[in-house]
């Protein structure tokens, strides 16, 4: 079996910033979905109470449990191919880390038993401090991977309870919603503050 440490995924740096990234992008495709494709409540202020109650965010909740389930009853099909695609991302780094975690420990032990015949070539240049090291990091970055994982799953669910909520929300020519850069004067020093205007207009 062949082993090649260090490799790029191992630096946990990397895989913070990875993991984080992609949380970071889910949840702004998120937010910036509820102004997308969602339905106009003055074309369903005619429908009597049992039609609008047919949509229903414990149902959402509930189809969530399959993972793009709660996005399909919203009608939001095209978040489903990002969700996968993050949980395919998350669930690589959870399967490589724990499968070196545990590579790493059983040549630790392998080596404290004495149990030679057992050891791998491919470790052999390093220490025993080092596979010590080089399992801690993996382990570490295994429950990285983990909590990106459970968080992306969590998502899953807050983003079809929020959808199914604002299903029949408002979002009429009455109302507009703009956003800006903005730079702002510093009065500390000469360097300039950057920022984010948001405009909330109702006509």
């Amino acid at each position: 079996m062949s082993v090649k440490v260090p490799q790029f995924f191992t630096n946990m740096k990397y895989t913070k910033q990875i993991l984080i990234g992609a949380i970071l992008l889910c949840m702004s495709l998120f937010a910036y979905s509820q102004d997308i494709s969602s339905p106009n409540t003055s074309r369903v202020k005619k429908q009597d109470s049992l039609t609008v109650a047919k949509h229903s965010p414990t149902a959402a909740i509930l189809y969530s449990i399959i993972p793009g389930g709660g996005q399909m009853y919203n009608r939001k099909y095209w978040k489903v191919p990002i969700i996968y695609g993050l949980l395919d991302v998350s669930g690589y780094f959870l399967t490589k880390y724990a499968s070196d975690m545990f590579l790493y420990r059983k040549e630790f032990i392998n080596r404290r038993d004495g149990h030679t015949e057992l050891l791998l070539p491919a470790l052999a240049k390093y220490p025993d401090e080092n596979i010590l090291s080089m399992k801690q990091t993996a382990q570490r970055n295994m429950e990285i991977a983990l909590a990106a994982t459970l968080i992306i799953y969590t998502l899953n669910f807050i983003d079809a309870m929020v959808d199914a909520h604002l299903y029949y929300f408002d979002v009429s020519d009455d109302l507009s919603f703009q956003w800006s850069p903005m730079v702002l004067p510093n009065p500390i020093n000469t360097s300039p503050s950057y920022g984010v205007s948001l405009v909330l207009s109702f006509k």
